[in-house]
């Protein structure tokens, strides 16, 4: 197919290459809405937006508004490698560019054809208003580590829920009664998603919720370990009893935990959750829900090429989990 080139779309649609342009890149206050939809219409019309392999350019956007989750750490580095390694298996190459939230220019910028044949946008911190942001756009993309279910778009997920039901039900089995959950101060969706499975089963197990025996603490090692110590030494000096055992909502945090409970003396069980690298090699060795990192990358890659085919669809697609026992909880 020859492509549609913005000369084309120009001369059609008589007006400047530069204002056919401002039109596809959506730059507000450039042109009359009016002429904007005709200059898309006759776009349209020539099959500009038809998709497939144009650039042979596949984008990977990290998405941020600076909840200091998303970073240079061993889950997302895996993510990136399953995304690269699918993408050359493919014959697409890989650009990957960083946007915050309040960069509104460039997030209109991003949805550009003739830059990208698609967008693979890592979700990890994105709350619902920042997914609306791109519903309207015309380049295919997908939305990874999260999923919001009402949106018409297509979204990669962790199986958050079940993956935090599953641990948490492991711990009842153990004999575990009173179990407290470490949350983040930082409340991606994930978090949140990840704190109803341990609600619903701490509920089907006939179990009482405790909400002093909820600690919230900063998403990194460090600073997990020092909110979490202060948290214990609030919890030994009070009238409340130590849970039986602990369930985080990620690895950093029980890590963080196990480090501030060993230096007060404090030995009760704790589960993490993402399986990264760290978790294998800490004393005691962390019992986890493992995520595979590199095949939730891999499916990203796999599903957004189905899209340029029919991008009318859109799919919900949630990765499965499994416990990994370790000493932690022995």
């Amino acid at each position: 197919m020859k492509k549609v080139t913005v000369a084309a779309i120009a001369k059609e649609a008589g007006v400047s290459p530069g204002t056919v342009s401002n039109a596809l890149n959506n730059r507000k206050g450039s042109i009359s809405k009016e002429k904007r939809d005709h200059i898309i219409e006759v776009a349209e019309k020539l099959g500009y937006f038809k998709t497939g392999k144009r650039t042979g350019i596949l984008t990977l956007v990290i998405y941020s508004k600076k909840e200091r989750v998303v970073g240079d750490t061993p889950f997302f580095s895996e993510l990136i490698r399953g995304l690269e390694n699918e993408a050359t298996k493919q014959d697409y190459r890989l650009n990957i560019i960083y946007i915050d939230s309040d960069q509104i220019g460039e997030i209109q910028q991003l949805d550009d054809v003739s830059k990208s044949d698609g967008l693979i946008l890592l979700g990890t911190e994105m709350q619902l208003e920042d997914v609306e942001r791109f519903e309207n756009f015309r380049i295919p993309y997908i939305i990874i580590d999260n999923a919001y279910t009402n949106q018409k778009c297509d979204f990669l997920s962790i199986n958050n829920r079940d993956g935090m039901y599953e641990i948490t039900n492991y711990l009842v089995k153990k004999g575990y009664k009173r179990i407290g959950l470490i949350n983040s101060i930082n409340q991606i969706n994930n978090f949140k998603e990840r704190k109803m499975g341990y609600l619903q089963a701490m509920m089907d197990n006939g179990l009482n919720v405790v909400p002093e025996l909820e600690a919230f603490v900063q998403p990194t090692i460090d600073d997990s370990y020092r909110d979490f110590k202060d948290y214990l030494v609030e919890l030994i000096n009070g009238e409340d009893e130590m849970p039986d055992a602990f369930a985080a909502v990620n690895d950093y945090i029980a890590l963080g935990a196990i480090r501030a409970m060993q230096e007060l003396n404090v030995n009760v069980p704790i589960t993490g959750f993402d399986d990264i690298s760290f978790a294998s090699y800490s004393t005691p060795s962390l019992t986890t829900v493992r995520v595979n990192k590199r095949y939730l990358g891999e499916v990203a890659v796999k599903r957004l090429i189905e899209k340029f085919s029919e991008n009318e669809n859109t799919l919900k697609i949630m990765v499965s989990t499994e416990i990994i026992e370790r000493d932690s909880t022995k």
